[in-house]
C-alpha cells in the first residue's frame, strides 16, 4: 500500500501536470492573465490566503506552510539560508527582498515542535514594456526535513501567489551541482535558459531556470544587464 507522502506526492503532481497543460492551452488561444497595476501589487499581498496551508502529517511531523508575519521570523529565515546556501547575504539583502514584497516570503513550520524549517524569499516587479517577471531569490530546507515535498510545496505557494498577480514568467539561479534543486524546478515545469560560468562567489556555475506563463513579444524583449553588489544581492539594468 502507497505510503501517505507517495500519495501526496503524486497528487501534487498531477495537479501540476494539470497547472501546466491550463498555461499551454491559454497560450495557443492567444489568452493572457490581466495584469495588476503598482498599487494592487503592494496592497493585495496582504490579503492573500494560502491554499497551501493546510496542515500536512509526515511521519511523525506535521508541517504546514505559512506566510511571512513580522521582523521577529528574521532570525529563522536567516539561520536556515545560511546554513544551506553558498552565498554569503546580509541582513539589508534579506530586509530588502521581505520589506518590499512581504507577501511573496513563505515559512514552513512543525507544528510539533514549532520551529520553522524552510523558507522561500521572492520578489514580483514590472518592466518599462508592462511585464510582470517573479524572481525567486532564496529558497532552503533544513537538513533533518529533506525529501518531505517541503520545497516543492513553498515553490508551489510563490506559483500560486505570482499566478494570482498576472505573472508572465518566474526566474531563478541555481547551481549546477544542486541536483535535487533541478529536480525539483523541472517537476514544477521550469526549464533552463542558459548557463552562467563562475556565477557564484564560490566559483560554481549556474543554470537560470524560467517558469513561462504567457509569451513576451518581440517588442517586449527589453536586454537585462545583471549586475553584482558587495553583499550577494543581483539587480537588474533594464534597457529598452
Amino acid at each position: 500500500m502507497p505510503s501517505i507522502s507517495s500519495s501526496m506526492d503524486a497528487g501534487a503532481l498531477v495537479e501540476t501536470a494539470i497547472s501546466s497543460l491550463e498555461r499551454c492551452m491559454k497560450l495557443v488561444e492567444g489568452l493572457k492573465p490581466k495584469k495588476p497595476d503598482d498599487a494592487s501589487l503592494s496592497e493585495e499581498y496582504s490579503k492573500l490566503s494560502l491554499s497551501e496551508n493546510a496542515i500536512t502529517p509526515n511521519g511523525r511531523r506535521e508541517i504546514t506552510i505559512e506566510h511571512y508575519r513580522d521582523e521577529t521570523q528574521m532570525p529563522d529565515i536567516m539561520r536556515l539560508i545560511a546554513c544551506e546556501l553558498s552565498e554569503p547575504y546580509s541582513i539589508y539583502t534579506y530586509r530588502y527582498f521581505i520589506h518590499n514584497w512581504p507577501g511573496l516570503t513563505f515559512l514552513a513550520r512543525d507544528t510539533s515542535s514549532n520551529t520553522y524549517v524552510g523558507v522561500v524569499v521572492c520578489k514580483l516587479e514590472k518592466d518599462t514594456s508592462g511585464y510582470t517577471q517573479g524572481y525567486i531569490a532564496m529558497l532552503a530546507v533544513d537538513v533533518s526535513c529533506r525529501r518531505m515535498g517541503i520545497g516543492t510545496r513553498l515553490v508551489q505557494a510563490v506559483i500560486s501567489t505570482m499566478s494570482k498577480f498576472g505573472c508572465d514568467e518566474i526566474v531563478l539561479e541555481t547551481e549546477v551541482t544542486n541536483v535535487n534543486a533541478m529536480n525539483l524546478y523541472s517537476r514544477l515545469g521550469f526549464i533552463r535558459e542558459k548557463r552562467l560560468f563562475r556565477y557564484y562567489l564560490n566559483g560554481v556555475d549556474a543554470f537560470r531556470l524560467k517558469l513561462f506563463f504567457t509569451i513576451r513579444e518581440p517588442a517586449q524583449q527589453n536586454h537585462i544587464v545583471y549586475e553584482r553588489l558587495d553583499d550577494g544581492l543581483m539587480i537588474e539594468n533594464k534597457a529598452a
